[in-house]
């Protein structure tokens, strides 16, 4: 299995590397939700880290305002995929893959514990109706443009035993036309989600 996803992760297609990497997301983000849901206090983690604080607790007084709001807090995000992704890939992961992977564990967490800025009333357990929330999809948005960006990687090394290289720039990945349609649409995907969860919020 771990050879296999390794393969995928090298495909030259982008496509092949987003659904790769958005399934071992999905995989992980159902198992945190279901075990935070199951064993975790509510609103365990609510106002933790950076991000949350710069959120607020209280919806902001316009639509625009909110989703200017929710689309800055994913823009640090990938801001940092920009950089993990520029650091080091190990055989043909990229350390940017990391951060939606975390994302979508963290995210699960919140759900699963009502840990939202905002509480959204009680614990949500697992259920198809996330699909009707925005979070799913601005996190979908985060993997393409991992993906899509990966060919910025600096230093590589064969495995986490040894120690990275710095990449020839002979060597060096350079955009092509699929890695500008991935980061266009990645926007796009980020902003209808972003518009739309300041759209429920703003209604709430």
């Amino acid at each position: 299995m771990k050879k296999y996803i390794n393969e995928k992760l090298g495909e030259k297609s982008i496509t092949v590397r987003f659904m790769t990497l958005y399934i071992i997301s999905l995989i992980l983000f159902v198992l945190s939700w279901t075990i935070s849901y199951l064993i975790l206090p509510e609103g365990i983690i609510r106002g933790i880290g950076i991000l949350p604080g710069m959120a607020g607790n209280v919806a902001s007084e316009t639509l625009i305002k909110e989703f200017l709001t929710i689309f800055g807090l994913n823009s640090v995000g990938w801001v940092l995929i920009l950089i993990g992704n520029y650091i080091l890939k190990v055989k043909n992961f990229s350390f940017g893959y990391l951060i939606p992977i975390a994302w979508m564990i963290m995210y699960g967490i919140v759900l699963g514990t009502n840990s939202f800025s905002i509480s959204i009333g009680q614990k949500m357990a697992p259920s198809f109706s996330v699909l009707g929330r925005s979070g799913l999809y601005e996190m979908m948005a985060g993997v393409l443009f991992a993906v899509s960006t990966d060919f910025i990687t600096a230093n590589y090394s064969k495995d986490l035993k040894t120690s990275s290289r710095p990449i020839p720039k002979n060597k060096k990945g350079k955009m092509k036309r699929q890695n500008v349609i991935g980061i266009i649409i990645s926007f796009i995907i980020l902003s209808t989600a972003a518009l739309r969860e300041a759209y429920m919020i703003i209604n709430l």
